[in-house]
């Protein structure tokens, strides 16, 4: 059986949250699944300058009734929901923490996409023993991208992370992402549907929505995947400190300081690429 897994991000400027998630399948399922969804977007997608009709959520939001109903299709065939998001805020807090006595820190320019990324594969495959009863151990799950602008970093980046994944997780990943437009591919289309949500929610403070797919402006639909599995994975800004003081250390070769909260120092205002993401905050699950 082979599961494939489409992600793509949503965020809004001038807003905090930022996510990456997606919806994961059998192939079989995708293949079902497509052929639903295009029975709606060809009565109520949006229209490409091709004439092509694709699914976009942000450009569904003035005909949200007509949005329940390609919720309906991903729920029959979607069984696990996954999303990973922070506010930036929160990480951009976490790097003025960072002190080193008598140095300054020369940090990369930050890329939320790559950190979001990160957060997403790493805790993913790190629990990948959770979801063993829906997805066998011995399955590879194959990432399939939105393709953006972020696809090169990806591709430079992909060989040098894998490389230092942990023995006994490495295994689990696939070969890189493939990166596909979205406005060709259904499954990419259900992830942007589903990161459009997370990311609203998390925008309104109402996080504790995601887990029960609470949506107020349409109605769920009665048929949905047994078991389905949503799995949510959140980082603040205290879980983000331990990974950016890891990289000042092994950096500078010096001692790093923690500020608290309240006394962030001026001036290092750049921010890292992160190493190593902690995972010492449970991921929330519902099923």
């Amino acid at each position: 059986m082979s599961w494939h897994a489409y992600i793509d991000e949503s965020y809004t400027p001038g807003r905090d949250a930022y996510v990456i998630g997606g919806c994961i399948a059998t192939h079989s399922d995708w293949v079902k699944f497509s052929a639903e969804w295009q029975l709606f977007t060809k009565r109520f997608g949006r229209i490409g300058a091709d004439g092509h009709r694709y699914f976009h959520m942000a450009e569904m939001t003035h005909r949200i009734e007509e949005v329940g109903f390609f919720y309906s299709v991903i729920s029959k065939y979607v069984p696990v929901f996954i999303s990973a998001r922070f506010n930036r805020s929160e990480f951009d807090r976490a790097r003025t923490r960072i002190y080193i006595p008598g140095a300054a820190i020369e940090w990369d320019p930050v890329n939320y996409y790559w950190i979001a990324f990160r957060c997403l594969m790493d805790k993913f495959h790190l629990e990948r023993p959770q979801l063993q009863k829906l997805i066998p151990l011995d399955e590879v799950v194959h990432f399939h991208m939105d393709d953006t602008s972020d696809r090169k970093l990806v591709e430079r980046m992909w060989q040098e992370y894998i490389f230092h994944r942990p023995d006994g997780v490495r295994d689990r990943y696939a070969d890189i992402p493939i990166f596909e437009n979205d406005k060709d591919v259904p499954p990419l289309q259900a992830a942007d549907f589903w990161t459009w949500w997370v990311r609203e929610w998390t925008d309104q403070g109402a996080s504790q929505r995601i887990l029960h797919h609470d949506f107020e402006k349409f109605t769920k639909p009665a048929v949905h995947q047994s078991p389905r599995v949503t799995m949510d994975i959140e980082f603040s800004e205290e879980q983000f400190l331990p990974t950016i003081a890891r990289m000042a250390k092994r950096q500078s070769g010096r001692e790093v300081i923690i500020l608290p909260p309240s006394a962030p120092l001026p001036n290092q205002n750049s921010v890292p690429e992160p190493a190593d993401i902690p995972f010492n905050k449970p991921t929330r699950y519902d099923s």
